[in-house]
């Protein structure tokens, strides 16, 4: 990766596709809907080529709003070349990761290959054909072979998945497993981003993020005095999770500020899914927030655009469901815009 990734004309053309995306209004429309209606609503949108042909009762609606998200998603890329195309690849190798790691559950667990291929996105390195091969894997191991045969996620990771199997064998330990290979895809990552300078932060502050909230719900899910294998620290340090389990939040609130409402909210009420809910989207409010703000000539449009893409997906299927339960929960102050 070479330095300065230009991000000028990319940029410019990704700003030109934000008119496309539901906005406040759109959600307005599909709020307190019949689900009929929240679909026709849809199919005034951006998401009408994507609603031929589904019926309002079938599955195929969501598939739809996924397959919305795979034609954002895939369009990121498209628009960068040079070193600033190589950064967004790795915006986007966090969904190879995902990828891997769903083929690989799914090979170890036995799930049918239709709801391993679900689970992928191939928006990235993980392409449909790939994914299918691996998806069609008898058991975990011939999965795991699929893909280091495939080189997914990466070249480096998949050098590092016959032994992690090999030690899973040993462990029977799935957390481990998927750590580890976590972590070998994450260490490239910020070692790409770290050479590729200033442009790049937004990508490696993300991916810091990420890195930071699993290992903190990787330690408060743990009941053991030591650490669990966790993932490359980006803000915090094992020593600081390890201390906030027995001593409180407030040293992660002083390292991370973004989070004090959900960390105090935890200290409060102790629901790890709540502060797993509530971190992500403090995760996600700050990545949009900086498509708007953040520096036009950097990397803060790939990474706004990209995660508002998947908040714009997730909002939909959040008010599709809601549409399908009836007026049961208002979902509104779940939605991330």
């Amino acid at each position: 990766m070479t330095w300065r990734p230009d991000f000028i004309a990319g940029n410019t053309r990704l700003r030109a596709r934000l008119s496309a995306m539901l906005d406040a209004s759109d959600y307005e429309r599909l709020t307190d809907s019949s689900l009929d209606a929240a679909v026709d609503s849809l199919g005034a949108t951006a998401y009408r080529p994507h609603l031929d042909r589904c019926r309002a009762e079938d599955r195929e609606v969501l598939d739809a709003v996924t397959e919305r998200l795979r034609v954002l998603l895939r369009g990121v890329r498209g628009v960068y070349g040079g070193a600033a195309g190589e950064v967004v690849s790795i915006l986007l190798a966090r969904h190879d990761l995902a990828d891997t790691l769903a083929l690989l559950r799914g090979g170890r667990t036995g799930q049918p290959a239709g709801e391993r291929l679900a689970a992928v996105m191939a928006v990235g390195a993980v392409d449909e054909q790939a994914a299918a091969e691996v998806a069609d894997a008898v058991d975990g191991a011939t999965a795991m072979t699929r893909l280091a045969a495939h080189r997914l996620p990466d070249p480096a990771t998949a050098r590092v998945l016959p032994a992690a199997w090999d030690r899973f064998e040993l462990t029977a330990d799935p957390n481990e497993l998927e750590t580890s290979i976590a972590a070998s895809a994450v260490h490239q990552w910020i070692s790409a981003l770290t050479r590729s300078g200033k442009a790049a932060r937004p990508v490696l502050e993300l991916v810091k993020a990420e890195c930071d909230r699993a290992n903190l719900l990787a330690v408060l899910r743990d009941p053991a005095d030591d650490a669990p294998r966790q993932l490359p620290a980006g803000r915090l340090d094992p020593a600081a999770l390890l201390a906030a389990r027995k001593s409180g939040v407030t040293g992660l609130v002083a390292v991370r500020p973004e989070w004090r409402q959900a960390l105090y909210r935890y200290t409060r009420d102790g629901e790890l899914v709540e502060l797993e809910w509530n971190l992500d989207v403090a995760i996600w409010r700050g990545a949009v927030r900086r498509l708007r703000l953040g520096d036009p000539l950097g990397a803060d449009v790939p990474v706004g655009y990209a995660l508002a893409a998947e908040c714009e997906a997730r909002n939909v299927r959040l008010l599709l469901l809601a549409a399908r339960r009836g007026p049961v929960t208002d979902v509104r102050p779940l939605l991330v815009a």
